[in-house]
């Protein structure tokens, strides 16, 4: 889907790598075999390789790196995400032994409001985190449980959502492509503010930038837009254009910044009526990510 987004076409062309520079990095894993067999076999989302490799490269090329420059970042890239998934143990956390305990799953579901609602206009898989529908105390609670069953640094608060990414990417993605027809491999992400308040500050800090850092390097360039819905006057007048600045021009770009009176509106823009959330007004409910299994 990175090859043909209209907003990348549109503002950010230089950053799509040449066949030239996909074809170099293609030879460079070929000499590596163990790592060409894990992006063909694991990180390769529905076994495109081409579109895989075309996101690792576009990673390295908003760095300015072009030909074979380009293509060695790309792999070293691709070594670091193979590394990363040995070091949170990703490549079994779809099993029945994901590295914490059952009972801690299902309070990640009871806690964590993350819910996947089909497939946007574009063919986007679509994801919705509600702050307001998260209990502070409660959520304090599940990460300072996550400690004990932490994977380095890595708390297992965000194992489960990388484990969600997992499902999603590993078997979701597969399922939707080929209903459709097409690679749908990069994610139309909504973050309901309604309802958010200072409790909420550590979800935001401790678990959600967190989990987004891993899964730039795991899963690089696979957020198509971010919309952030129910955005009060403050957020959108004082602090965005403050936070938007430590962000990389394409991200921001991505993100949309949305109020009340325009959710409607905004989400018509991305979803087909059928598809708007129910705790927008629309009929579709939703499954929380963590059922997906």
């Amino acid at each position: 889907m990175l090859a043909t987004d209209p907003l990348i076409h549109e503002h950010f062309p230089q950053y799509l790598p040449s066949e030239d520079e996909l074809a170099i990095t293609v030879q460079m894993v070929a000499t590596k075999p163990e790592l060409d067999k894990q992006l063909k076999e694991i990180i390769a989302v529905d076994a495109d390789v081409t579109a895989t490799l075309r996101r690792f490269c576009w990673q390295a090329k908003q760095d300015d790196l072009k030909g074979a420059a380009c293509a060695q970042e790309a792999v070293k890239l691709l070594e670091q995400c193979v590394q990363k998934r040995q070091q949170l143990g990703l490549d079994s956390i779809l099993g029945s032994s994901p590295g914490f305990p059952e009972e801690y799953w299902e309070s990640f579901i009871k806690t964590v409001p993350q819910t996947y609602h089909g497939l946007g206009r574009r063919g986007q898989p679509v994801m919705l985190i509600r702050f307001g529908g998260i209990d502070p105390a409660r959520f304090r609670d599940f990460l300072a449980a996550g400690k004990e069953y932490s994977r380095g640094d890595v708390n297992a608060a965000v194992l489960c959502f990388l484990r969600c990414e997992e499902c999603l990417f590993q078997r979701t993605v597969p399922q939707e492509s080929r209903r459709i027809g097409h690679l749908t491999d990069r994610v139309l992400l909504m973050v309901d503010l309604w309802g958010m308040g200072l409790g909420h500050i550590s979800f935001a800090r401790d678990f959600l930038a967190v989990a987004v850092k891993q899964t730039v390097l795991l899963y690089p360039e696979t957020l198509d837009r971010v919309l952030v819905l129910n955005a009060a006057w403050s957020f959108a007048r004082l602090l965005w254009p403050i936070l938007k600045q430590l962000l990389h021009p394409v991200t921001q770009r991505k993100v949309e910044i949305v109020d009340a009176s325009g959710t409607r509106e905004k989400l018509l823009e991305h979803l087909e009526p059928d598809k708007i959330p129910s705790c927008f007004g629309g009929d579709h409910p939703g499954v929380h990510m963590g059922r997906l299994l």
